[in-house]
């Protein structure tokens, strides 16, 4: 790494949180590492959250509503993060789109202006990894097969490559004797989650409707049905949608909230259980 690089301020992060929903969902863990190696140190956080752990997220980071019941709320140590932020030159993070969108949300819960990272270098390693290690059809056959293939990007030489592909991913990461079902659960964990076939309307982790694309997603579609949102809701009506995402509009608007969720279910199944 060159001098003038080394010698900018680095912070990684990372956040823990009770689910994924950035609209609804808390940090409850913030840690910063000051240095690459960490040869500044660590600094960790823990807050006490105003919403429910999610016990998808309990299962990925291990931590309790009981952990976290002497912890300060986020707001009581936002000073102290911000002064951190204001210092680092660089912000490192793996797949940091997520933490700063979560952060970004519980400044604005806490009513603070958004943190300001125009002037900051982001430097995320799973990107640069998708940037520098190619992911072509002919690379993963390399790796996974073990050899190159011929005719690459003739349909026929496509699939054939693809299946032996698939097969050797299959084998790497131990997933032989997982069903389809399992497969494609590891390939996309929220497609369960999808009413209907295409993602715009999800059961979100609670098992409620929720709009999933645009300026509301993340909003229990019962809760858009006067103001703002149910203009949305007719725009979604008035546009090129696939059939079933202006049903589900249609239907949303037409019907109580009880009766909606009555006909969700009767229509595309019931939410996933968790």
């Amino acid at each position: 790494m060159g001098e003038a690089a080394a010698q900018q301020n680095v912070i990684v992060f990372d956040v823990e949180t009770t689910g994924t929903d950035r609209k609804r969902d808390q940090i409850i863990e913030l840690c910063m590492q000051f240095g690459m190696d960490g040869e500044g140190g660590q600094k960790t956080w823990r807050f006490l959250p105003t919403v429910e752990m999610s016990p998808g997220a309990q299962a990925v980071h291990g931590i309790s509503m009981a952990d976290l019941k002497d912890c300060p709320p986020f707001a009581a140590v936002v000073d102290e993060i911000l002064q951190v932020f204001a210092q680092a030159g660089v912000i490192v993070g793996y797949n940091v789109a997520f933490d700063i969108d979560m952060f970004q949300s519980e400044l604005e819960r806490a009513g603070r202006p958004p943190l300001d990272i125009s002037t900051k270098l982001v430097v995320d390693p799973f990107r640069l990894w998708q940037q520098c290690e190619p992911r072509s059809l002919q690379h993963a056959h390399k790796r996974f097969v073990g050899t190159a293939f011929e005719s690459a990007h003739s349909a026929t030489a496509d699939v054939a490559a693809t299946g032996r592909v698939l097969s050797g991913m299959l084998a790497a990461f131990g997933l032989q004797e997982k069903g389809w079902e399992e497969v494609a659960d590891v390939c996309d964990p929220t497609r369960q989650r999808c009413i209907g076939p295409s993602r715009h309307f999800m059961w979100n982790e609670q098992g409620v409707v929720t709009i999933a694309f645009g300026k509301h997603a993340g909003t229990p579609v019962a809760s858009m049905v006067k103001g703002e949102g149910a203009g949305y809701l007719r725009w979604v009506q008035g546009r090129d949608f696939p059939g079933h995402v202006v049903d589900i509009a249609e239907a949303a608007l037409a019907m109580s909230a009880d009766a909606f969720v009555d006909w969700v279910v009767a229509r595309y199944g019931p939410p996933p259980t968790v």
